[in-house]
Protein backbone atom coordinates (compact mmCIF):
# COMPACT_ATOMS: atom_id res chain seq x y z
CA UNK A 1 0.00 0.00 0.00
CA UNK A 2 1.86 3.71 -0.80
CA UNK A 3 1.58 6.90 1.23
CA UNK A 4 -1.27 8.12 -0.93
CA UNK A 5 -3.37 4.76 -0.84
CA UNK A 6 -3.10 5.18 3.16
CA UNK A 7 -4.04 8.32 3.27
CA UNK A 8 -7.61 7.90 1.35
CA UNK A 9 -8.53 5.31 4.23
CA UNK A 10 -7.53 7.11 6.92
CA UNK A 11 -10.24 8.31 9.72
CA UNK A 12 -10.96 11.87 9.41
CA UNK A 13 -9.42 14.23 11.70
CA UNK A 14 -12.06 16.95 13.21
CA UNK A 15 -11.03 20.33 14.87
CA UNK A 16 -11.82 19.09 18.58
CA UNK A 17 -9.26 15.81 17.70
CA UNK A 18 -6.92 18.40 16.56
CA UNK A 19 -6.75 20.47 18.92
CA UNK A 20 -5.90 17.71 21.52
CA UNK A 21 -3.09 16.37 19.29
CA UNK A 22 0.42 16.51 20.66
CA UNK A 23 2.69 19.29 19.15
CA UNK A 24 5.79 16.96 17.75
CA UNK A 25 9.10 17.01 19.25
CA UNK A 26 10.33 18.94 16.15
CA UNK A 27 8.83 22.11 18.15
CA UNK A 28 9.53 21.48 21.39
CA UNK A 29 11.67 23.82 22.68
CA UNK A 30 11.71 26.13 18.96
CA UNK A 31 11.71 29.84 19.56
CA UNK A 32 11.63 29.72 16.16
CA UNK A 33 8.02 28.38 15.57
CA UNK A 34 4.84 30.58 15.12
CA UNK A 35 1.44 30.30 16.04
CA UNK A 36 -1.70 30.96 13.82
CA UNK A 37 -4.75 31.71 15.17
CA UNK A 38 -8.67 30.72 14.16
CA UNK A 39 -11.70 32.19 15.84
CA UNK A 40 -13.96 29.49 14.98
CA UNK A 41 -16.44 30.24 12.81
CA UNK A 42 -17.65 26.84 13.51
CA UNK A 43 -17.56 27.72 17.08
CA UNK A 44 -14.53 25.69 17.86
CA UNK A 45 -11.22 27.85 18.25
CA UNK A 46 -8.31 26.04 17.26
CA UNK A 47 -4.20 27.00 17.15
CA UNK A 48 -2.40 25.99 14.79
CA UNK A 49 1.44 26.08 15.28
CA UNK A 50 4.16 25.37 12.33
CA UNK A 51 8.01 25.29 11.71
CA UNK A 52 9.66 27.78 9.78
CA UNK A 53 9.90 26.18 6.80
CA UNK A 54 5.84 25.40 7.01
CA UNK A 55 5.05 28.98 7.36
CA UNK A 56 7.39 29.80 3.99
CA UNK A 57 5.92 27.14 2.44
CA UNK A 58 2.40 28.82 2.95
CA UNK A 59 3.86 32.13 2.01
CA UNK A 60 5.62 30.73 -0.90
CA UNK A 61 1.60 29.72 -2.18
CA UNK A 62 0.33 32.81 -1.48
CA UNK A 63 3.11 34.60 -3.58
CA UNK A 64 2.56 32.55 -6.38
CA UNK A 65 -0.84 33.33 -6.18
CA UNK A 66 -0.23 36.60 -6.11
CA UNK A 67 1.94 37.06 -8.79
CA UNK A 68 -0.60 35.65 -11.23
CA UNK A 69 -1.68 39.47 -10.56
CA UNK A 70 0.81 41.30 -10.83
CA UNK A 71 1.54 41.42 -6.85
CA UNK A 72 4.34 41.01 -4.59
CA UNK A 73 3.43 39.67 -1.17
CA UNK A 74 4.48 43.07 1.32
CA UNK A 75 3.66 45.29 -0.96
CA UNK A 76 0.57 47.56 0.50
CA UNK A 77 -2.43 46.17 1.63
CA UNK A 78 -5.23 47.44 2.54
CA UNK A 79 -7.43 45.09 4.64
CA UNK A 80 -10.87 45.20 5.00
CA UNK A 81 -11.67 42.63 8.11
CA UNK A 82 -14.18 42.29 10.98
CA UNK A 83 -13.71 44.68 13.19
CA UNK A 84 -11.18 47.94 13.76
CA UNK A 85 -8.10 47.06 15.30
CA UNK A 86 -6.70 49.11 18.44
CA UNK A 87 -3.52 48.57 20.34
CA UNK A 88 0.39 49.04 19.83
CA UNK A 89 0.43 45.01 19.32
CA UNK A 90 -1.71 45.18 16.36
CA UNK A 91 -0.44 48.57 14.74
CA UNK A 92 3.09 47.07 15.04
CA UNK A 93 2.22 43.77 13.24
CA UNK A 94 0.81 45.74 10.74
CA UNK A 95 3.72 47.86 9.99
CA UNK A 96 5.59 45.18 9.72
CA UNK A 97 3.42 43.68 7.05
CA UNK A 98 3.03 46.98 5.17
CA UNK A 99 -1.00 46.97 5.15
CA UNK A 100 -4.11 48.85 7.22
CA UNK A 101 -6.78 48.24 8.23
CA UNK A 102 -10.09 49.89 7.04
CA UNK A 103 -13.61 49.29 8.17
CA UNK A 104 -15.97 51.17 5.89
CA UNK A 105 -19.11 51.02 7.70
CA UNK A 106 -21.03 52.89 9.45
CA UNK A 107 -20.89 56.96 10.13
CA UNK A 108 -17.37 56.99 9.00
CA UNK A 109 -17.60 55.39 5.75
CA UNK A 110 -16.80 57.36 3.26
CA UNK A 111 -13.90 58.76 5.63
CA UNK A 112 -12.58 55.14 5.65
CA UNK A 113 -12.89 55.08 2.03
CA UNK A 114 -10.92 58.37 1.11
CA UNK A 115 -8.39 57.26 3.52
CA UNK A 116 -8.33 53.80 2.00
CA UNK A 117 -7.67 55.43 -1.65
CA UNK A 118 -5.17 58.44 -0.54
CA UNK A 119 -2.93 55.30 1.30
CA UNK A 120 -2.89 53.66 -2.30
CA UNK A 121 -2.65 50.21 -1.70
CA UNK A 122 -1.30 47.94 -4.48
CA UNK A 123 -4.20 45.28 -3.56
CA UNK A 124 -7.57 45.37 -1.21
CA UNK A 125 -7.88 42.06 1.06
CA UNK A 126 -10.68 41.03 3.13
CA UNK A 127 -14.57 40.30 3.61
CA UNK A 128 -16.38 39.71 0.57
CA UNK A 129 -19.34 41.90 2.71
CA UNK A 130 -16.98 44.47 3.76
CA UNK A 131 -15.66 45.10 0.02
CA UNK A 132 -19.30 45.16 -1.05
CA UNK A 133 -19.75 48.38 1.35
CA UNK A 134 -16.64 49.94 0.27
CA UNK A 135 -17.25 49.55 -3.27
CA UNK A 136 -21.00 50.94 -2.62
CA UNK A 137 -19.17 54.05 -0.82
CA UNK A 138 -16.70 54.60 -3.52
CA UNK A 139 -20.00 54.41 -5.76
CA UNK A 140 -21.21 57.33 -4.11
CA UNK A 141 -18.12 59.18 -4.01
CA UNK A 142 -16.68 61.80 -7.08
CA UNK A 143 -13.39 61.26 -5.83
CA UNK A 144 -9.97 60.57 -8.77
CA UNK A 145 -7.32 57.47 -7.65
CA UNK A 146 -5.24 55.00 -8.29
CA UNK A 147 -6.95 51.87 -8.93
CA UNK A 148 -5.27 48.76 -6.92
CA UNK A 149 -3.97 45.95 -9.19
CA UNK A 150 -6.24 43.16 -7.57
CA UNK A 151 -9.12 43.18 -5.19
CA UNK A 152 -8.73 39.48 -2.92
CA UNK A 153 -12.09 38.08 -1.68
CA UNK A 154 -11.74 35.66 1.58
CA UNK A 155 -13.63 34.18 4.24
CA UNK A 156 -17.34 35.13 2.46
CA UNK A 157 -19.19 33.73 -0.04
CA UNK A 158 -19.66 35.96 -3.12
CA UNK A 159 -22.19 36.04 -5.74
CA UNK A 160 -20.83 36.89 -9.37
CA UNK A 161 -23.23 40.51 -9.58
CA UNK A 162 -21.31 41.67 -6.45
CA UNK A 163 -17.54 40.77 -7.69
CA UNK A 164 -18.80 42.46 -10.70
CA UNK A 165 -19.80 45.59 -8.65
CA UNK A 166 -16.64 45.58 -6.50
CA UNK A 167 -14.61 45.49 -9.97
CA UNK A 168 -16.46 48.45 -11.58
CA UNK A 169 -15.86 50.24 -8.21
CA UNK A 170 -12.63 49.82 -8.19
CA UNK A 171 -11.37 49.61 -11.31
CA UNK A 172 -9.72 46.25 -10.76
CA UNK A 173 -10.05 42.43 -11.71
CA UNK A 174 -11.57 40.80 -8.15
CA UNK A 175 -10.36 37.17 -7.44
CA UNK A 176 -11.95 34.67 -4.61
CA UNK A 177 -9.57 33.15 -2.39
CA UNK A 178 -10.55 29.81 -0.32
CA UNK A 179 -8.22 28.77 2.62
CA UNK A 180 -8.39 28.41 6.46
CA UNK A 181 -5.98 29.21 9.15
CA UNK A 182 -4.51 25.73 9.37
CA UNK A 183 -3.85 25.70 5.71
CA UNK A 184 -3.97 29.15 4.36
CA UNK A 185 -4.81 29.42 0.71
CA UNK A 186 -6.18 26.23 -0.77
CA UNK A 187 -7.52 27.47 -3.82
CA UNK A 188 -7.38 31.03 -5.83
CA UNK A 189 -9.04 32.35 -8.76
CA UNK A 190 -6.85 33.17 -12.12
CA UNK A 191 -7.84 35.77 -14.29
CA UNK A 192 -10.57 33.12 -16.13
CA UNK A 193 -12.44 32.89 -13.48
CA UNK A 194 -11.21 29.34 -12.17
CA UNK A 195 -10.58 28.44 -8.35
CA UNK A 196 -7.70 26.40 -8.72
CA UNK A 197 -6.24 24.10 -6.01
CA UNK A 198 -2.86 25.71 -5.59
CA UNK A 199 -0.89 24.52 -3.23
CA UNK A 200 1.16 21.29 -4.32
CA UNK A 201 1.49 19.68 -0.71
CA UNK A 202 -2.54 19.90 0.07
CA UNK A 203 -4.93 17.16 -1.14
CA UNK A 204 -8.30 17.83 -1.05
CA UNK A 205 -10.91 15.20 -1.13
CA UNK A 206 -14.73 15.06 0.22
CA UNK A 207 -16.93 13.05 2.25
CA UNK A 208 -20.72 13.29 1.78
CA UNK A 209 -20.94 13.34 5.98
CA UNK A 210 -17.49 15.26 6.93
CA UNK A 211 -17.41 17.47 3.64
CA UNK A 212 -14.35 18.66 2.82
CA UNK A 213 -11.58 17.01 4.11
CA UNK A 214 -7.74 18.90 3.55
CA UNK A 215 -4.63 16.78 3.84
CA UNK A 216 -0.92 18.48 4.04
CA UNK A 217 1.67 15.96 3.40
CA UNK A 218 4.60 17.85 4.41
CA UNK A 219 3.28 19.05 7.67
CA UNK A 220 5.78 17.90 10.52
CA UNK A 221 4.59 19.65 13.33
CA UNK A 222 1.04 18.38 13.75
CA UNK A 223 -0.55 15.55 11.85
CA UNK A 224 -3.24 16.84 9.24
CA UNK A 225 -4.78 13.93 7.83
CA UNK A 226 -8.46 14.17 6.10
CA UNK A 227 -8.71 17.05 8.51
CA UNK A 228 -12.57 18.39 8.38
CA UNK A 229 -12.89 22.35 7.71
CA UNK A 230 -16.66 22.34 7.70
CA UNK A 231 -17.59 22.80 4.19
CA UNK A 232 -18.29 21.13 1.25
CA UNK A 233 -17.24 21.61 -1.43
CA UNK A 234 -17.04 20.22 -5.54
CA UNK A 235 -13.45 19.66 -6.75
CA UNK A 236 -13.45 19.38 -10.82
CA UNK A 237 -10.97 19.23 -13.47
CA UNK A 238 -10.64 21.70 -15.45
CA UNK A 239 -8.74 22.71 -19.45
CA UNK A 240 -6.99 25.71 -17.78
CA UNK A 241 -3.63 25.72 -16.47
CA UNK A 242 -3.07 29.70 -15.62
CA UNK A 243 -2.77 28.98 -11.92
CA UNK A 244 -0.95 25.58 -12.35
CA UNK A 245 -3.20 22.21 -11.22
CA UNK A 246 -6.02 21.55 -13.19
CA UNK A 247 -8.25 20.57 -10.41
CA UNK A 248 -10.62 23.61 -9.37
CA UNK A 249 -13.22 24.05 -7.11
CA UNK A 250 -16.07 24.07 -8.70
CA UNK A 251 -19.04 25.08 -6.13
CA UNK A 252 -18.79 25.66 -2.43
CA UNK A 253 -21.81 24.78 -0.57
CA UNK A 254 -21.12 26.17 3.25
CA UNK A 255 -21.02 24.75 6.60
CA UNK A 256 -22.44 21.22 6.48
CA UNK A 257 -25.89 22.58 9.07
CA UNK A 258 -26.62 25.30 6.12
CA UNK A 259 -26.25 23.44 3.11
CA UNK A 260 -30.21 22.41 2.87
CA UNK A 261 -33.51 24.21 3.11
CA UNK A 262 -36.47 21.80 4.66
CA UNK A 263 -39.97 22.21 3.10
CA UNK A 264 -40.91 19.46 5.62
CA UNK A 265 -39.50 16.65 7.56
CA UNK A 266 -38.68 14.55 4.40
CA UNK A 267 -38.45 17.14 1.22
CA UNK A 268 -35.41 19.30 1.04
CA UNK A 269 -33.89 21.45 -1.45
CA UNK A 270 -30.38 22.53 -1.98
CA UNK A 271 -29.80 26.41 -0.07
CA UNK A 272 -27.69 27.43 -3.14
CA UNK A 273 -30.88 28.00 -5.07
CA UNK A 274 -31.35 31.26 -2.85
CA UNK A 275 -28.16 32.66 -3.94
CA UNK A 276 -28.63 31.52 -7.49
CA UNK A 277 -32.24 33.52 -7.21
CA UNK A 278 -30.58 36.65 -5.42
CA UNK A 279 -27.59 36.96 -7.91
CA UNK A 280 -30.15 36.79 -10.55
CA UNK A 281 -32.17 39.54 -9.23
CA UNK A 282 -29.17 41.71 -8.85
CA UNK A 283 -27.74 41.13 -11.97
CA UNK A 284 -31.52 41.86 -13.54
CA UNK A 285 -32.06 44.98 -11.58
CA UNK A 286 -28.63 46.52 -11.40
CA UNK A 287 -28.72 46.15 -7.00
CA UNK A 288 -26.30 44.87 -4.94
CA UNK A 289 -26.64 44.05 -1.52
CA UNK A 290 -25.93 41.64 1.30
CA UNK A 291 -28.94 39.03 2.53
CA UNK A 292 -29.10 36.10 4.51
CA UNK A 293 -32.16 33.40 4.37
CA UNK A 294 -32.89 32.01 7.90
CA UNK A 295 -35.20 28.70 8.57
CA UNK A 296 -36.87 28.81 11.86
CA UNK A 297 -39.39 26.30 11.07
CA UNK A 298 -40.34 23.68 8.04
CA UNK A 299 -41.84 25.15 4.93
CA UNK A 300 -40.90 29.08 6.32
CA UNK A 301 -38.11 30.98 5.37
CA UNK A 302 -37.16 34.88 6.71
CA UNK A 303 -34.93 36.93 4.31
CA UNK A 304 -32.52 39.68 5.67
CA UNK A 305 -30.94 42.29 3.25
CA UNK A 306 -28.71 44.89 4.28
CA UNK A 307 -30.14 47.69 2.06
CA UNK A 308 -34.15 47.61 1.23
CA UNK A 309 -34.19 46.94 -2.87
CA UNK A 310 -35.55 49.59 -5.06
CA UNK A 311 -38.67 47.34 -5.34
CA UNK A 312 -38.93 46.60 -1.62
CA UNK A 313 -37.48 43.09 0.12
CA UNK A 314 -41.37 41.56 -0.18
CA UNK A 315 -40.61 42.24 -4.29
CA UNK A 316 -37.51 40.30 -3.72
CA UNK A 317 -39.14 36.97 -1.73
CA UNK A 318 -41.59 36.71 -4.17
CA UNK A 319 -38.77 37.17 -6.82
CA UNK A 320 -37.31 34.76 -4.69
CA UNK A 321 -40.28 32.19 -4.23
CA UNK A 322 -40.68 32.15 -8.43
CA UNK A 323 -37.17 31.00 -9.15
CA UNK A 324 -37.77 28.32 -6.62
CA UNK A 325 -41.07 27.15 -7.93
CA UNK A 326 -39.87 25.13 -10.81
CA UNK A 327 -36.85 23.65 -8.70
CA UNK A 328 -39.40 22.02 -6.06
CA UNK A 329 -42.34 22.05 -7.67
CA UNK A 330 -44.50 24.53 -4.82
CA UNK A 331 -44.67 27.57 -3.61
CA UNK A 332 -42.16 28.25 -1.32
CA UNK A 333 -43.08 30.73 1.95
CA UNK A 334 -40.51 33.77 1.98
CA UNK A 335 -41.31 36.62 4.01
CA UNK A 336 -39.20 39.85 4.91
CA UNK A 337 -37.47 40.47 8.09
CA UNK A 338 -38.62 43.24 10.26
CA UNK A 339 -34.71 44.95 10.53
CA UNK A 340 -32.07 45.10 8.00
CA UNK A 341 -28.38 42.98 8.80
CA UNK A 342 -26.30 44.89 11.18
CA UNK A 343 -23.38 45.40 8.46
CA UNK A 344 -21.44 47.44 11.19
CA UNK A 345 -21.74 44.94 13.89
CA UNK A 346 -21.55 41.43 11.81
CA UNK A 347 -18.77 38.87 11.72
CA UNK A 348 -18.62 36.60 8.31
CA UNK A 349 -21.90 35.99 6.39
CA UNK A 350 -23.38 33.41 4.28
CA UNK A 351 -26.97 33.21 2.52
CA UNK A 352 -28.31 30.71 4.31
CA UNK A 353 -28.95 30.14 8.22
CA UNK A 354 -30.63 26.96 9.15
CA UNK A 355 -31.70 27.82 12.60
CA UNK A 356 -34.00 24.73 13.13
CA UNK A 357 -33.00 22.12 15.32
CA UNK A 358 -32.27 19.08 13.29
CA UNK A 359 -32.37 15.59 14.69
CA UNK A 360 -32.87 13.47 11.61
CA UNK A 361 -29.63 13.92 10.06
Amino acid sequence: MTGLDAIKTSPSLSKKQLRTQPVRGVLEGDKSRFGRHTAGTTGEPTQVLLTRKELARMLGVREYCFRHYGLKLGQREARLWGRPESGVKSWLKNFVMNRRVFHPVGLDATREVAELLKWKPDYLYGYASLLLEAAQTLASMDIEFDPPKCVVCTAESILPAQKAYISRAFKAPVAEEYGSTEFDVIAFECTEGHRHLVNPWVLVGNSESKGCLVTDVSRTSQSLIRYELGDHASVEKSGCTLLGATDVIHQLEGRSINRFAYLSRNEKFHALEFARAVDRYQSMSGEVFEFTVYQYQYGHFVLETSTNPGEGRQDLCEFISEHLYPVVGEKVNITPAGEQIDTEHSDKKGYFVQAMELDHE
